[in-house]
């Protein structure tokens, strides 16, 4: 074997050689970056890649990974053509099953958001679905989706395609070299170790697959991934498969595919096998292990049952190999947090062949642009919270979310396993009072109570779920009287010291120069103008502010912090030091001028303030403020005084028949008002101007991130795009999000958020329209209709809030 000579440096050094790292290489070598050299530890594709269904759908439940997918469906039929490497792509479009209802309601609410991207897709009933798929049995399938450009391709030719294009701009891939150690020197990854030697590079990807965890933990980088057993049979040769469309028969969790002749089957199982890193030999290369046929015979007889003919003919292979998951399904992309210049693209969820082509030019693109070229934050890899990247947790929560990539995607779905890592001081509290909780972050959070005999669990639905008249009373007792959320699961960071102010103001985009005890919402930007943080931060003292951001944004919002801060300052986490109850509601001043020590009029707490009062014997911080729009307060309880304020507040509310409510309740009461979700409504792809924050930003009182290209956006117009809220005049239909949005005819955009408006009568959602110089006028002008699951329905749209729109009740 000729000696392998490693380049001193490079401007990046992509560790792993399947279909990511190699796509990677590509994208960046198409846009002019060829000083790059990829790193295999074995050989290309031996990893995963090799083993791969090869299925390159169009189709998939989200934006971003339908985009993602979209454009790898473009890339691989051209790839050959450019390259002279034959990938195995073609056109033999897909078929997906309903059995159920509910499957259908949500393959058609998928085919709509998908079309505004471009994908077609239509529904076919059992006769046109047995010619297109002759020999299925159609028993039990009540409708059925076909897109007719879904393709397949060859996972190992279109890797070798993706690194001769590469290879040809002048990328360096070197095989049979180990990474043994990424180096990090003062908070930058700087280079490689190697079994052959070591690289120096500006740049650092991991795209290592399963090896990725472990490579990445002794930066103090602790990605949410594991590996769990991905099992197919392949067939002996069948006759009259060729260009027979893919099938999946998702509520069996199975799907088909011609292989050469042969019929591919696989599954998604949904009590799967989890495959720690031990049992993965260190010289792993194109393994594979051995097959329990016992765990495996359920879905071969469900295979039998759709395709008959599959269980006459004899099975070649039985295939059982290990494949990384994440803890959502979803991918992890994009720069650590923990050290800079290192880049993760990883977590694939056996979604790496369709999304392949796609993540490389987004994480290319990033790369060299400083962002990404897309919205990705669902895949972002700082979207998860310390607790979600334990390896207890990864070990109890992944084999889950593997069984769940075929399951029903319901509305509101809760997992089961990795529960009860971070509860409120209120938890039991609010147990005993029906709480039914939901976990987001690794928090748990109450989101509905059950009352009367009724149990407080979910029972999943497209239509009104079992707790829907539950969490309407929960609303309207807060727009009429009074409500009792407990919001303990807010991050909270304290930033104290003499430059406190002054670090605090060059990170927000409002005026942090503020009087003692000012509440101030305010948005952190990128340089870009997008909106990266949407949160309050109060001064307590001079040199003392809290942050307060959403659970979701942990993770996100304290590594913004860190990096940015500037000056003599000392950044705290006191997340669990402090519980948090929010009361609201017409009768909240009257409920608390009963039990604190403070002025409760108008004019003595006026909105937007905070201070430290005694209630009921106990110091807390009270600041009036308000995300369901009423008349509210905010209060900040030392943890271990939580359950005694709590008892206290509702005996003082029982004559305003105070109700506990939960976090769905917020979301509709929000909604109502027009008030923004970062995450959702608003994000880093978003700037102020568009999501309609123009007003929070204050450009006279000194410089901040972001600042000049704000000022730009301002000065630039009407933008091609605006956020825009919607009422449905049809009082029945349900909005959640991703709802396409038709103007004029026209698909203009998608719901970013939606729930049901109950002080309105109707469903309500917020999402961007996609046209230059909106106006409300035009917006008056034009026919707007919301889609869902294929059927369009009416709807008000407006830039105002639909209730309170001038928000004189949170000042009342």
């Amino acid at each position: 074997m000729p000696v392998i000579e490693l380049p001193e440096r490079a401007d990046v050094v992509i560790i792993g050689g399947g279909i990511e790292g190699c796509s990677i290489a590509y994208h960046l070598a198409k846009r002019g970056v060829t000083n790059v050299v990829v790193l295999e530890r074995k050989q290309l594709t031996c990893g995963t890649t090799w083993h791969a269904a090869g299925l390159v759908s169009q189709l998939w439940p989200t934006p971003t990974l339908t985009a993602l997918a979209k454009y790898s469906h473009e890339l691989y039929a051209s790839l050959e053509q450019e390259t002279g490497q034959a990938t195995g792509y073609r056109k033999i479009g897909s078929i997906s099953l309903a059995r159920t209802g509910e499957r259908l309601e949500e393959l058609k609410r998928t085919s709509s958001i998908a079309a505004v991207f471009g994908v077609e897709s239509e529904f076919i009933d059992n006769a046109r679905l047995e010619a297109l798929y002759p020999g299925i049995n159609t028993e039990g399938v009540i409708g059925a989706m076909y897109i007719e450009n879904d393709g397949q391709t060859n996972p190992i030719d279109t890797t070798m395609a993706l690194a001769k294009g590469a290879r040809n701009r002048g990328v360096t891939i070197i095989e049979e070299c180990k990474v043994t150690e990424i180096v990090g020197e003062d908070g930058v990854a700087v280079g490689v170790k190697t079994a052959l030697g070591e690289i120096k590079a500006d740049k650092i990807v991991l795209a290592a697959g399963l090896w990725s965890r472990d490579l990445a933990a002794p930066l103090g980088v602790d990605l949410p991934l594991y590996a769990c057993e991905h099992f197919y049979v392949v067939t002996d040769e069948m006759p009259d498969l060729t260009n027979r469309p893919v099938l999946r028969d998702f509520d069996k969790g199975i799907y088909f595919k011609e292989d050469v002749g042969k019929m591919l089957v696989g599954w998604f199982e949904m009590d799967a096998i989890g495959c720690p890193m031990s049992k993965i030999a260190n010289d792993f290369c194109f393994d594979q292990f051995e097959v329990d046929m016992d765990h495996i015979e359920p879905y071969l007889m469900g295979g039998m049952e759709t395709f008959p003919e599959f269980g006459e003919a004899g099975i070649r292979t039985f295939f059982n190999g290990p494949e990384s998951f994440t803890n959502d399904n979803l991918h992890l992309m994009g720069p650590t947090p923990e050290i800079d210049n290192f880049y993760v693209a990883c977590g694939l969820n056996s979604k790496g062949i369709g999304a392949g082509g796609g993540l490389g030019k987004i994480m290319a693109d990033w790369m060299i642009d400083g962002y990404p070229s897309g919205d990705i934050w669902e895949c972002d890899v700082r979207r998860s919270h310390p607790v979600q990247r334990t390896q207890s947790y990864v070990e109890a929560r992944i084999p889950e979310a593997l069984g769940h990539a075929y399951d029903m995607h319901w509305p509101f779905y809760q997992y089961h396993t990795a529960r009860d890592l971070m509860l409120s001081p209120l938890h039991q509290t609010l147990k005993d009072q029906g709480a039914c909780f939901g976990e987001v972050g690794g928090y748990e959070r109450a989101n509905w109570f059950a009352r009367g005999d009724a149990e407080a669990k979910y029972i999943y639905s497209y239509r009104k779920q079992n707790w829907f008249q539950f969490y309407a009373e929960e609303h309207l007792a807060v727009r009429e009287s009074l409500g009792l959320f407990d919001m303990s699961s807010f991050a909270k960071f304290e930033v104290s010291g003499p430059d406190a102010e002054s670090a605090l103001q060059y990170i927000s985009a409002a005026n942090m120069k503020v009087d003692t005890g000012k509440v101030v919402y305010t948005q952190w930007l990128d340089d870009r103008g997008g909106i990266n943080a949407d949160l309050s931060i109060v001064k307590i003292e001079d040199d003392r502010f809290w942050v307060v951001t959403s659970i979701g944004s942990f993770n996100r919002d304290w590594w913004h912090l860190k990096k940015h801060l500037r000056g003599d300052v000392t950044l705290t986490d006191i997340s669990q030091q402090y519980a948090c109850l929010s009361l609201q509601g017409p009768n909240a001043r009257n409920t608390l001028a009963k039990i604190v020590d403070t002025d409760m009029s108008a004019h003595g707490f006026a909105f937007g303030l905070g201070r430290f009062v005694s209630l009921a014997g106990i110091k807390v911080w009270m600041q009036r403020l308000s995300y369901a729009g009423e008349l509210g307060w905010e209060i900040f309880i030392p943890a271990d005084q939580a359950v005694a304020v709590f008892g206290t507040i509702q005996q003082a509310g029982v004559e305003f028949e105070i109700r506990n409510a939960g976090l769905h309740a917020l979301n509709s009461l929000r909604l109502e008002k027009g008030f923004r979700h970062w995450g959702h409504d608003i994000g880093a792809e978003d700037n102020m101007i568009e999501a309609g924050l123009g007003f929070v930003a204050k450009t006279e009182v000194g410089d901040f991130i972001g600042r000049e290209a704000f000022i730009q956006q301002k000065e630039s117009g009407l933008p091609d795009r605006r956020l825009v809220q919607f009422l449905l005049d049809d009082p029945e239909p349900l909005l959640y999000h991703n709802e396409p949005i038709i103007m004029d005819g026209e698909a203009v955009g998608y719901l970013t958020s939606g729930m049901y408006a109950h002080s309105l009568g109707s469903a309500i959602g917020m999402g961007y329209i996609n046209r230059p110089d909106l106006t409300a006028e035009k917006i008056s002008d034009a026919h707007i209709e919301i889609e869902i699951a294929r059927e369009r329905f009416s709807t008000r749209a407006s830039f105002q809030a639909f209730y309170d729109p001038k928000g004189e009740r949170m000042k009342m």
